[in-house]
């Protein structure tokens, strides 16, 4: 048995914070919490009681074997699938070292995310627990056809559906508009209707993985939530002109059967620091209008959108370190509370990609996936940058701020 002492304990439940406790961990899950003191004669102690422990990360949206340079969409078509994969491993093991124990990759090229899962899984290399849809479903020349999965009708996308998954998909996406990675597509523009998406809804739920939908525009926003997807990703409420075309009506069905937002708020900034604000006429165009969307994520939260954590590390200028930068802008920009920050990368995180019960939380059956930081980031979110130690499925994956190999 493993006990693991923590100064401060942050669960991800949103419950406050406990101090000076005691996790009982075997076979890699949480069987008991109770209060610090004695310990078995024979347990493994990890002393994390100058620090504060939390769950391990979750980062909902990544494409892992994106280059994030200035021009990921250049590297990815030049490059062979063994060099995708070399990428890979060093996205897993950057994202491992922030704390993040869990992603969930929503778009490589053909299997290569799936060969990087088994790899981890097998403890050839390190890196966190990959949730991978493979490539996403996309129409012909939609957005990112170049991943190789197009499909324009229901038996087609159906049929696509069902090919991922036999590869060995997770989850599953489909572009519900177009995206700024791929040109010639309209982000305010549907690229599927509500009874495409709906087949792609029913072959997820067949297979009990859930179903992401890009829609950074209204039109696609509106189907995908009629469909009945899990998460719309970016969720920018844009038109197929330069304006934010807000549909309350959508929002508050969202919240009602419990379609999550992941807003993917870092990318923007980051380009715009690495840039000094050089970026492309879309992205400008985007920038402008960001005070807009932020005020259309507010009122999402006070409706009782979920909104969960993820970066869509791997595009344009976004490392896989980048989610501490992501809960940031759920504080300073949407008015997150820093224990609600916590949250959507952890305990709703999980929630909404149908781990509850598994992951996202230290409380007595879950898996022993948990980050110990200095400082205080309940009060601080910005601590959570401070990760001094990781545990995945009850190891020690990060040790001193080094990820260690298998």
């Amino acid at each position: 048995m493993q006990v693991i002492l923590a100064g401060r304990l942050i669960d991800g439940t949103g419950a406050a914070v406990q101090r000076d406790r005691a996790l009982y961990v075997e076979d890699g899950k949480i069987q008991g919490i109770g209060p610090a003191g004695d310990t078995p004669s024979d347990a493994e102690v990890i002393d994390l009681s100058g620090l504060a422990v939390l769950p391990g990360l979750i980062d909902c949206h990544v494409h892992l074997v994106f280059s994030h340079t200035d021009n990921p969409l250049r590297d990815v078509l030049a490059e062979d699938d063994q060099q995708l994969l070399l990428r890979g491993v060093a996205s897993a093991r950057q994202a491992l070292g922030t704390g993040i124990t869990t992603v969930r990759d929503l778009g490589g090229r053909g299997g290569v995310t799936f060969r990087l899962r088994d790899a981890i899984e097998r403890e050839l290399i390190a890196g966190p627990r990959i949730f991978a849809a493979g490539s996403p479903i996309t129409i012909t020349g939609g957005h990112c056809n170049f991943l190789g999965l197009e499909a324009d009708d229901e038996a087609a996308v159906r049929t696509a559906a069902r090919r991922e998954l036999k590869s060995g998909a997770t989850c599953l996406k489909i572009m519900a508009t177009g995206g700024r990675m791929t040109p010639g597509t309209n982000v305010g523009i549907a690229q599927y209707s509500v009874a495409e998406i709906r087949a792609v809804v029913d072959e997820a739920r067949r297979a009990h993985v859930t179903l992401a939908a890009h829609a950074i525009g209204t039109a696609g926003i509106r189907n995908a939530t009629a469909a009945g997807v899990n998460t719309i990703e970016h969720c920018s409420w844009l038109g197929p002109t330069a304006v934010v075309e807000f549909d309350e009506s959508v929002a508050i069905q969202m919240a009602e059967q419990g379609t999550a937002a992941v807003p993917t708020l870092v990318p923007v900034k980051q380009a715009m620091a690495a840039t000094g604000g050089k970026v492309s006429e879309g992205l400008r165009e985007h920038i402008a209008l960001r005070a807009e969307i932020l005020r259309c994520l507010r009122r999402m939260a006070a409706l009782g959108v979920p909104i969960v954590a993820g970066t869509d590390a791997g595009v344009a200028w976004t490392p896989f370190n980048s989610l501490p930068g992501e809960l940031e802008s759920l504080v300073s920009e949407v008015g997150f509370t820093p224990m609600q920050a916590i949250q959507a990368a952890t305990g709703s995180a999980a929630r909404t990609l149908g781990l509850d019960g598994v992951l996202g939380a230290l409380v007595p059956g879950r898996t022993a996936d948990l980050i110990a930081v200095d400082g205080d980031p309940s009060i601080r979110i910005d601590d959570i940058r401070s990760v001094r130690m990781v545990v995945k499925g009850g190891k020690i994956v990060v040790e001193n701020a080094v990820v260690l190999d298998p």
